[in-house]
This record gives structure tokens, sequence and C-alpha cells, in this order.
């Protein structure tokens, strides 16, 4: 496929700890996974722009989303539209070569 499947070690969670933080480090691991397949992949940009959606809205959690950080979701959102198309219309054309 892709990108092998490793094991991940069991984490240990410190019962202190919120779930935005928890939420960030798991974000970490799914940004990896979008820096290291790269663009050959299909689903690389959905992947990505999820991710970094997902990133800006944690390090804001407590506080406003500021004009700037709405228009940059918007252009993800956008690439995520795009890209969901492209896919579509391969699935389309494969369903039609068969």
């Amino acid at each position: 496929m892709y990108a092998s499947r490793t094991p991940t070690p069991f984490l240990i969670m410190d019962t202190n700890d919120d779930p935005v933080s928890r939420a960030e480090r798991a974000l970490y691991d799914i940004q990896e996974l979008a820096d290291s397949t790269a663009e050959h992949h299909p689903y690389w940009v959905l992947l990505y722009n999820c991710s970094q959606i997902s990133k800006l809205i944690l390090e804001k959690w407590n506080d406003d989303l500021t004009k700037d950080d709405l228009d940059e979701i918007r252009w993800m959102i956008s690439e995520l539209e795009n890209s969901c198309n492209k896919l579509k219309n391969k699935v389309d054309q494969d369903s039609r070569d068969k």
C-alpha cells in the first residue's frame, strides 16, 4: 500500500491532561502521516487539509478565531472540495472503463 502500518506503542495518559492537549498530541501523529505520505497518495490532500484545519482549531480552542483564521479555513475547505471532486471524477472514470 502507500504507507506501512507499524504498531504504535501504548501511551500512558496523565489523568490531569485536558482533552484538548490529548487531541493535539493525537493530531501530531496524523500530521506526521500526512507529511510522510507525500503528494503521491490519492488521499494526501484530504488528510493534510483536515489535519491543518483541526490543528488551527485546537490551537485557538480557548481563544477567538480571527478573520484570517477563518479565511485560511475556508481556503483549506476549498482544497478539500477540489480534492473530493478529483477523486469522484477518477471513480466515475474507473466505473466507465470497466
